[in-house]
């Protein structure tokens, strides 16, 4: 295998992959005239990504082309798991997830008599809660089939927000939460003190650092809700009851505006993600997104003797010099469609005349806005393109961690990693939808929309069958996309004979 992995770590070439060796793989792969380059998905480790690397050698083989398999280090889709399943078993978040689900539910149960008067309806709520209990407690002992509770809700059309007088409402019923407030104690009680806070966050690696022992919650978004002694800034505090209630409520608000604004991914799902996002981004999912979006970035510095991006397409374009006879298909899964949008960038730099790559996006997890940009800018580096990607059916249906996340690892990183709550990516059916999305709100995934539309054939919808060859797709689930047999087929046939 070690004729076809390109081993990074952070951006660079690791000392395992030195550039001569980089360059043997590339004249072996230009001599070859089929050159397949696979970007796996950032979140898995540096032993998954080379145990794809060897499980898709034969299949790329088999379609006539030499693979090359840039791997690069995270591993991180296990940590983000296992710190989901910890969350379950965590006192804090319970609370909060079952106050905020109350304050919901109680809002979209008004009628038009209760809405007028400003009052939430009282809602007996205990046999969801113990329902819910009952599978958080599955989930924290590592129960795989944990049983489900429910997501999507067909909200009352009439559905506003909360009022002032229904948020001072509240308010003093959370003031006299005693669960809540005990639980507020407990963390406060853990609060960890500021110097080892520091420490941690210096020596950061894929471990949370944490702002108390008794929750997961990270110390940036736990400092928003700690009160100290005036002038006692490294004195460690305390949680503020009154913080910790303003946020229930403020979250309790983003999850209507997001269903009246139609960027809401079901009710516990979207309940979920606010949560994450107020208290946990740092830890479950944010940070880790961002640094791996970063790795893939840095892949392509300015020296091909240090970067590994750069390396490849240094040596591809010196070894195939004038001549146009070699076709390279880029394939990217997940994570590797970031990959790809700066590949296509530094090749631009590298080689302006183009390398005409074909494309083949699988499950893409990149935003619409980086991929128009690049797809616009580089767009003579591209001879064609496909996405296979899953219906939204499908995709809703795809559990990243059972009962805590209900949806797809798409939709988990749309909703909680990116830059904004139900953040548009590529590989998302419910961006192609017009009506939902109209252009004049969504530029960007108008644009993209609007390449998709002059590409034939541009997505594969899975599921997909008894189509032209190059055309069918079964994969349902978001890791089933490089190792699925009939998206391995349609895949060989676009490397051994294009779109």
């Amino acid at each position: 295998m070690a004729d076809h992995i390109i081993h990074i770590s952070n951006g660079k070439l690791a000392s395992d992959t030195p550039f001569d060796h980089v360059e043997t793989i590339v004249e072996a792969a230009v001599v070859k005239k089929n050159i397949v380059i696979h970007m796996h998905g950032g979140l898995v480790s540096e032993a998954a990504g080379r145990a794809i690397a060897e499980k898709l050698t034969s299949v790329y083989v088999d379609a006539g082309a030499y693979p090359i398999f840039p791997v690069w280090e995270a591993g991180l889709l296990e940590v983000l798991k296992n710190n989901m399943r910890e969350l379950a078993g965590e006192a804090f978040f319970r609370v909060v997830l079952k106050r905020v689900l109350r304050i919901v539910g109680r809002k979209i149960s008004q009628d038009d008599n209760t809405r007028a008067a400003n009052s939430l309806p009282e809602i007996d709520f205990s046999a969801e809660e113990s329902q819910l209990d009952a599978a958080l407690d599955e989930v924290a002992r590592g129960v795989e089939e944990a049983g489900q509770v429910r997501d999507a809700e067909t909200l009352d059309p009439g559905t506003t927000q909360i009022t002032s007088i229904e948020e001072t409402a509240l308010e003093s019923e959370l003031s006299s939460d005693f669960i809540l407030q005990s639980t507020v104690e407990s963390v406060s009680e853990g609060l960890r003190e500021r110097s080892d806070i520091e420490r941690d966050n210096a020596a950061r690696s894929a471990n949370p650092v944490i702002a108390s022992t008794k929750t997961l919650m990270d110390p940036e978004s736990a400092e928003k809700l700690i009160d100290r002694p005036e002038g006692a800034l490294q004195a460690r505090g305390f949680i503020s009851m009154a913080k910790v209630i303003t946020a229930i409520i403020s979250i309790a608000k983003r999850v209507i505006e997001r269903w009246l604004k139609g960027r809401f991914h079901g009710f516990h799902a979207t309940t979920v993600e606010e949560i994450l996002r107020e208290f946990y981004l740092a830890n479950i999912g944010g940070v880790f997104w961002s640094q791996m979006k970063k790795d893939t970035k840095d892949s392509f510095g300015s020296d091909p003797q240090v970067y590994g991006g750069t390396a490849l397409l240094t040596l591809l374009n010196d070894k195939i010099g004038s001549a146009n006879d070699v076709k390279i298909t880029l394939i990217g899964h997940s994570t590797g469609a970031v990959f790809i949008a700066h590949l296509l960038e530094k090749a631009q730099e590298i080689r302006p005349s183009g390398f005409d790559f074909n494309i083949i996006m699988l499950a893409p997890a990149s935003t619409c806005q980086l991929t128009t940009k690049a797809f616009h800018d580089f767009q003579n580096q591209i001879a064609g393109l496909r996405i296979f990607t899953m219906l939204d059916e499908k995709e809703t249906a795809d559990w990243l961690v059972p009962v805590l996340y209900p949806h797809s690892l798409l939709y988990f990183v749309s909703g909680v990693a990116e830059f904004e709550p139900d953040a548009p990516l590529v590989g998302l059916n419910r961006f192609y939808d017009r009506q939902k999305y109209p252009a004049s709100k969504f530029p960007d995934v108008e644009s993209f929309r609007q390449l998709i539309d002059n590409t034939q054939n541009g997505v594969v919808w899975s599921v997909s069958t008894g189509q032209t060859d190059g055309l069918n797709c079964e994969a349902i689930h978001h890791g089933d996309f490089d190792d699925e047999p009939t998206t391995q087929k349609s895949m060989k046939h676009i490397i051994a004979n294009g779109f």
